[in-house]
């Protein structure tokens, strides 16, 4: 249904050049050799922790993470998968493809890989960007169930009339091979060059810094990814639950979650200047730390205690609050990022459905004290995924080019005033986050 929509809403003389498919990463899909799917889980089913931490005891959570560039291993495909060989169809299992590869899979009937996809499995080695032997041979999974490796762009094959019916995609389109969502964000938010950085501020918020050679975090805290262009990697932090948490908050307050519930959040957030509140908000965004990672920790707001009926904060001052959260978070990872990577960013570029949430770019620049730069396209997993094939249907020579020609942003520059309050009140958010953070309930 959304493939007919989307292709009849097209100008009459429109034509369809190619067809390339992202998806959230992490989630993977079991194929026999039928293509009749065996098993699919999203990014979060986390019914394999168990046998993660059989992984990390048999391969070495040190070790694992130096392949890998990924821990701990509790949502990933290897460990999906000793949970899957123990259930009664493992031994039809003929493919493991990540769910976009499914999607290409679907719309070709060719089985593919690819690079930054593959790496949210733990069955791949982040700097040789190839699957790893020797996590494939202690697992005693064949390589044969994954597919040949390919950069994102390549071509997968065309739409086959099977697809082309469920779809209205014309038959014999050519597909291409798509890339995770969230570094096609950053190549639809023009974040390429080394030292760059994209904040992706979707359901959650992944900040990857583009890097020349691959950065491994020694703590284990940060991710390293091959990056969708070759010989180019990232290294990601990760400001957690942040737009799952602002609609929530928005039931929360306002009864809803659509379009005037989301105009009036903005127009309460507009009415306190841009300034730290006296609320402190620990609802989603964190700053990232998965080798310390507590899932029972409290979340709340805090605020001075309305002696009296006095000073009780109202519904724009806790919006705010949450708002200023989320800078905070984007501060705190962005330094881990700097600190790993041992250099400074060129440039932060935001991208995101969160970006159209006024004054959150404005907060960011102001607590960061740095222009930033914010995607005219929030959707930009989707338009990185334009980019990539425009280039690979022949409309632009290269990536640099197509970036140029349809990525645009929009500076935003801090407002110098409240920024030393701002830092006074960022520290006072990552202490008590961190008190907050040593709690169990």
């Amino acid at each position: 249904t959304l493939f007919r929509s989307t292709l009849g809403a097209l100008p009459s003389a429109a034509r369809v050049l190619g067809v390339i498919a992202t998806s959230q990463r992490e989630a993977c899909v079991f194929l026999d050799e039928a293509g009749q799917v065996l098993y699919a889980g999203p990014n979060l089913d986390a019914r394999a922790v168990l046998e993660g931490v059989e992984l990390e005891q048999r391969i070495g959570a040190e070790r694992l993470q130096a392949i890998t560039g990924h821990a701990p291993p509790y949502i990933f495909t290897a460990a999906r998968y000793l949970w899957f060989r123990q259930q009664p169809d493992a031994e039809r299992l003929a493919s493991i493809l990540m769910l976009n590869d499914w999607i290409t899979y679907r719309l070709s009937g060719e089985r593919t890989a690819e690079h930054s996809s593959a790496c949210e499995s733990s069955l791949y080695d982040v700097c040789a960007r190839e699957w790893s032997a020797p996590i494939l041979e202690e697992l005693g999974l064949s390589p044969a169930v994954l597919p040949p490796l390919h950069h994102a762009g390549t071509s997968a094959g065309r739409v086959t009339p099977e697809a082309a019916a469920c779809t209205g995609l014309p038959a014999g389109t050519p597909v291409f091979v798509g890339g995770a969502d969230t570094e096609m964000a950053l190549l639809g938010s023009g974040v390429v060059d080394p030292g760059a950085v994209g904040v992706v501020m979707g359901t959650t918020m992944p900040l990857q810094m583009v890097t020349d050679c691959p950065r491994l975090d020694p703590a284990g805290s940060l991710w390293t990814s091959p990056f969708v262009l070759p010989g180019r990697w990232v290294l990601e932090s990760n400001g957690g639950d942040t737009g799952g948490a602002y609609r929530w908050l928005l039931d929360l307050l306002l009864g809803g979650t659509d379009a005037e519930a989301h105009a009036r959040a903005e127009a309460l957030a507009r009415r306190t200047p841009l300034a730290p509140e006296h609320v402190v908000c620990h609802l989603g965004p964190v700053v990232f730390g998965l080798k310390h990672m507590n899932p029972f920790h409290p979340a709340g707001i805090l605020f001075r205690f309305p002696l009296l009926d006095l000073d009780r904060p109202r519904g724009d001052a806790i919006l705010r609050a949450f708002l200023d959260s989320i800078a905070y978070a984007v501060r705190g990872n962005l330094a881990q990022i700097e600190a790993v990577a041992d250099q400074a960013s060129t440039v932060v570029r935001l991208s995101g459905g969160m970006t159209r949430v006024a004054p959150l770019p404005d907060l960011v620049a102001t607590v960061l004290g740095r222009p930033i730069e914010v995607a005219m396209v929030p959707e930009s997993a989707s338009l990185g995924c334009a980019v990539v094939a425009a280039v690979a249907a022949g409309l632009h020579p290269g990536i640099p080019d197509a970036v140029s020609t349809m990525v645009t942003s929009r500076g935003v520059d801090p407002d110098p005033a409240p920024h030393a309050a701002f830092s006074e009140a960022y520290e006072r958010w990552r202490a008590a986050q961190q008190t907050l953070h040593g709690w169990t309930f």
